[in-house]
């Protein structure tokens, strides 16, 4: 498993599929197993009439040098299966907050094994929540907690940590 953090619209995504997809396609990243493809890009060139597809953003790799299609799922749209089993999986704060607020009935605390297990070649993007001003609101406070409380346990389970700014990554685990 691989997790990767860093600032909204930092290019975490584009630099997993221009740095990492390669890697992940020669089996070459540390503990990685798998084919994380699912074959779900092939052909897809955007958003369907202009909504998502079962939370897939449609945005494609393989352009790139090393890089391959990469077939993402939103944790902000998509079905929980879907979002837990993915390959490709970005938004993960957005899927916590869909918990905390009880559209989707995940254990929290059992999130990181889940997603682990059901899927130990994975690619996770997440963005980072926890700077800035505390909010008064609770249930924002929750969220950022329990986001930062997950992304601990994948940290911990995954085998690569990359944290991105300005599309550039540093490795850090």
């Amino acid at each position: 498993m691989i997790l990767v953090t860093g600032g909204t619209a930092q290019g975490k995504r584009g630099f997993v599929e221009r740095e990492l997809t390669g890697e992940l396609a020669s089996g070459q990243a540390a503990g990685m197993t798998g084919e994380p493809d699912d074959g779900r890009a092939g052909g897809m060139t955007g958003e369907r009439d202009g909504r998502r597809a079962g939370g897939m953003t449609g945005e494609l790799a393989g352009g790139s040098p090393g890089g391959r299609a990469v077939a993402w799922v939103d944790g902000a749209a998509a079905e929980p299966e879907c979002f837990l089993s993915a390959p490709f999986c970005h938004n993960l704060q957005a899927f916590v907050r869909r918990i905390v607020s009880g559209e989707v009935a995940v254990d929290l605390a059992e999130l990181a094994e889940v997603m682990r297990q059901a899927r130990p070649d994975r690619v996770i993007v997440t963005d980072e929540i926890g700077g800035g001003i505390v909010p008064t609101d609770p249930m924002e406070r929750t969220w950022r907690e329990e986001t930062g409380r997950v992304c601990c346990r994948l940290a911990a389970e995954a085998e690569q940590v990359w944290r991105v700014n300005c599309g550039l990554g540093q490795r850090i685990k």
